[in-house]
């Protein structure tokens, strides 16, 4: 059932970044709007959609999931480097794009698609996990993925602490204060930021489809690199990944599993493209690597998520 839905909301969501891409294609809107709308999603809507997810009941239950989500994808983020590297051992790619693939293997897409689609299949509760991994990404994102880029590029840039403090951030912090001191925010300023936080996936997707539509889509396809650093992306790790947590002797809450299972299965994270074009560092390569992981996770994200279920369903046979 859980891959029903997961399936439909993709193909909405695949409609909705067809029209963008048409009309970008068209030259109906500028090169701009992109950028005007990524700082839209990411300052304003995806904080508002935090802070609400988090304006839950507070129960022994919410402080569990915190936790393990705190600790799981921590212990992932570690996996997915040490995997990215070992498999570039063997997948010989010079420099400056095995680094982009290594950006690519562990960081995904959890703000402009795994934050929608949770939204989409979970609810409140499912972003309320997804905002805590979220927290994790952005300290690996501005450590590791930004140094990865940064040490093939000329220029200079020192990080600063608004790279960890970002609107998100601070959004999730908020949201947990909300959260453990029992606030009830007041119901205009609710609707308002749930008005705005609701716009958050139609946005996610609009963006995505201008920025496919800033490229020639059959240039995608020509790359060698760029198949093996999508099937890695969506399938290969994935696997791993599932397989790891069901042979883990630790017991993690099952809600906070299946959500990070689904949030490292998105495709490569669209920050990888953003990092190369900011330090000069082959953005056609990470362009390629983000488009067609994002494409194709359409049809990888049901797969992983099926094949996910049937494993647990066994387990939990073979258990009781």
């Amino acid at each position: 059932m859980e891959t029903i839905v997961l399936l439909k909301n993709l193909i909405i969501f695949l409609i909705i970044i067809l029209i963008a891409y048409i009309v970008r294609k068209t030259d109906k809107v500028s090169h701009g709007l992109q950028k005007d709308l990524s700082y839209l999603l990411t300052d304003v809507t995806t904080p508002c959609l935090v802070i609400t997810s988090m304006a839950v009941e507070f129960t022994e239950e919410k402080i569990i999931q915190a936790r393990d989500a705190f600790i799981v994808s921590n212990i992932i983020f570690l996996l997915s480097f040490v995997a990215i590297f070992i498999f570039l051992k063997f997948y010989k790619i010079k420099e400056p794009n095995r680094s982009q693939m290594m950006v690519g293997g562990i960081l995904t897409n959890l703000g402009f698609l795994g934050f929608p689609l949770i939204n989409a299949m979970f609810g409140a509760d499912g972003l309320y996990v997804a905002s805590i991994v979220n927290m994790v990404s952005n300290y690996f994102t501005y450590t590791l993925g930004l140094a990865l880029i940064k040490r093939n590029s000329e220029k200079q840039g020192k990080l600063k602490v608004r790279d960890f403090l970002n609107n998100t951030n601070i959004a999730t912090i908020i949201g947990l204060v909300i959260l453990f001191c029992g606030f009830k925010i007041p119901e205009i300023p609710y609707k308002v930021l749930r008005e705005v936080g609701d716009i958050t996936g139609i946005l996610s997707m609009i963006i995505i489809g201008l920025m496919l539509g800033e490229i020639k889509i059959k240039d995608i396809f020509i790359e060698k690199h760029v198949y093996v650093m999508t099937f890695y992306r969506l399938i290969l790790f994935p696997i791993f990944l599932i397989l790891l947590v069901k042979i883990n002797p630790v017991e993690i809450n099952l809600f906070v599993e299946k959500i990070c299972i689904i949030l490292f299965a998105m495709p490569v994270a669209t920050i990888t493209g953003i990092f190369s074009t900011s330090y000069d560092v082959d953005p056609p390569f990470a362009t390629k690597i983000v488009m067609m992981s994002t494409m194709l996770c359409i049809v990888s994200l049901p797969i992983i998520l099926l094949i996910y279920n049937m494993v647990v369903i066994k387990w939990i046979d073979a258990v009781g």
